[in-house]
């Protein structure tokens, strides 16, 4: 048991490195869920620790110091809003979700220093323990309540080549659920049996590393080489040809979530390939051109028929935008105005 622990930590902290260096490219709902596996990973070689007797030996690094489950729920939450929200950035107010988190760390920093000891005080199990807990079980239920959304509007991609992505996304969401039910029961009913979190770890690293290999993505790639080194083979007028027949005929920008990985795969061509297609031809990046395609469907909706029983903010989700946040602001992005302005000058001029 020792070993098979201490392997799959080992696991889990490749794992998490290699998703957390994905913050230079252009998955980077991959970093914050990176912070969460290097959390549970530290949780697991605690396991570890206690049972070979490593963090009670003389001169052991203290690892455990590292851990914060103030981290988690941010970290979950802005990962949930990246995969169910194409629209979706990191803004700099979204740092101060970390701050609790930061705030625990300089606390305990402080407290090593004047060897006070904080394990004796209710409220900081609170703190550390509940609050963190809470914020979990609160973005978890979250991203059901959105994934049941998306599912039953037919809004996620169902085809073949994204099953194993689907997998692990479903892998991620379920252990994470099943985890912060059984740290519910652990904290509040008294049910002390940790080897079910150990094995559920275990299970979860071995299974998500199984699945990141079968995709092939395990490492991100950190730069971009030109179209002529990287892509002889393809022929732009045909390709540009075969993704405007893919977007009017299919639509696909109607789903609220379709990354350009998506469209890759309708297309079978390589994501960088048609991201490199959008950017030197349409003059776009992935966001706006597909948004371009949403704010023109949306013109079109408000100048039909379904303008008389429809709200704009309900055609605007007919048209693919998920919030009314983010619909206002890429409609006055793109149009200059916000959508009942422009849509009162359009309406004066052709009366």
């Amino acid at each position: 048991m020792e070993n098979l622990i201490l392997v799959a930590a080992i696991l889990g902290l490749l794992i998490g490195l290699a998703m957390i260096s994905r913050v230079f490219t252009e998955t980077k709902d991959y970093f914050f869920i990176g912070l969460v596996v290097l959390m549970l990973t530290l949780e697991l070689l605690l396991s570890w620790g206690y049972y070979s007797g490593y963090n009670n030996s003389e001169g052991a690094f203290p690892f455990w110091k590292l851990q914060n489950y103030l981290i988690i729920p941010p970290s979950i939450w802005l990962f949930v809003r990246y995969n169910t929200d194409d629209n979706f950035k990191f803004q700099g107010w979204h740092f101060l979700l970390f701050i609790p988190a930061l705030l625990a760390y300089a606390i305990e920093l402080l407290a090593g220093l004047v060897s006070f000891s904080l394990k004796v005080y209710e409220v900081w199990f609170w703190y550390t323990d509940v609050l963190p807990l809470m914020g979990l079980l609160y973005v978890i239920g979250i991203f059901w309540l959105k994934y049941s959304k998306l599912y039953c509007r037919r809004a996620i991609p169902l085809g073949k080549d994204t099953s194993i992505q689907r997998a692990k996304l479903f892998l991620l969401m379920a252990s994470l659920t099943l985890l912060a039910t059984f740290w519910l029961l652990f904290s509040f009913i008294g049910w002390r049996y940790y080897e079910i979190l150990e094995y559920l770890l275990i299970f979860f690293f071995f299974a998500f590393a199984f699945l990141h290999f079968l995709e092939g993505r395990t490492f991100p790639v950190l730069s971009l080489e030109t179209k002529q080194q990287e892509f002889p083979n393809f022929n732009d007028y045909e390709s540009l040809k075969l993704l405007d027949e893919l977007m009017k005929e299919k639509k696909p920008f109607l789903m609220p979530s379709f990354p350009l990985n998506e469209l890759a795969k309708e297309l079978e061509l390589p994501p960088r390939y048609v991201s490199f297609l959008i950017n030197e031809y349409v003059g776009k990046n992935y966001k706006e051109y597909i948004n371009s395609y949403r704010i023109e469907a949306f013109l079109e909706k408000a100048k039909s028929e379904e303008s008389n029983y429809k709200t704009l903010l309900g055609l605007a989700f007919d048209s693919g935008f998920s919030s009314k946040s983010t619909f206002n602001q890429v409609f006055k992005d793109q149009m200059g105005q916000s959508p009942s302005e422009y849509l009162k000058r359009t309406s004066t001029k052709t009366s």
